[in-house]
């Protein structure tokens, strides 16, 4: 992670924690960064140098009126040190920050094509149960899997992706014509 956008998560972090906000501004960084990722512009938005500052800053208090006003103060001052360009790195770390002082695992889950809310809440839900604790997936796309999903959890992969089985077949005949 880049030190810039960890000293920014950390600085966020320090300030839910004396504010007694995490859950409500973790719940608020989500949401932004959902915005982000169905918004590839509004980034370029705030990153614009064909306006000025101020501008840039009006325009994200009131595309983020509904936010809670230290998620939006946040956002203002790193359009104000020019940092923009760290925005979902901060929103990432913060998170992280967040997952590991609530004691939470994070979790990557990577399929051939996007996977519904719904889907990605059964699977965590499951892999919750296995490691007996909480767990958040960050969902990434790996067109190599052909179909089914792989979860990697720190160390421990889970995978019932297609390209696994094939692999397995694989070995299993190779095995098979060597005997």
């Amino acid at each position: 992670m880049n030190q810039i956008a960890q000293t920014y998560a950390e600085a966020l972090f320090s300030l839910a924690l004396e504010e007694k906000k995490l859950s409500k501004l973790q719940e608020e960084e989500k949401a932004l960064l959902e915005i982000i990722d169905d918004n590839e512009d509004f980034l370029l938005l705030l990153d614009s140098r064909f306006m000025s500052k101020e501008e840039r800053q009006d325009i994200a208090s009131k595309i983020l009126k509904d936010f809670d006003d230290d998620i939006v103060n946040f956002i203002k001052v790193i359009i104000d040190n020019n940092r923009t360009n760290y925005i979902k790195d901060v929103l990432q770390a913060f998170n992280s920050l967040c997952n590991e002082y609530k004691g939470v695992k994070e979790g990557l889950i990577y399929s051939a094509f996007p996977l519904n809310k719904e889907t990605i809440n059964k699977i965590k839900t499951k892999i919750s149960q296995i490691e007996k604790m909480d767990v958040e997936l960050i969902s990434r796309i790996d067109p190599s899997l052909i179909g089914g999903v792989k979860v990697v959890i720190n160390s421990h992969v889970y995978d019932g992706s297609i390209k696994n089985q094939l692999e397995k077949m694989q070995i299993d005949l190779l095995g098979k014509e060597l005997n």
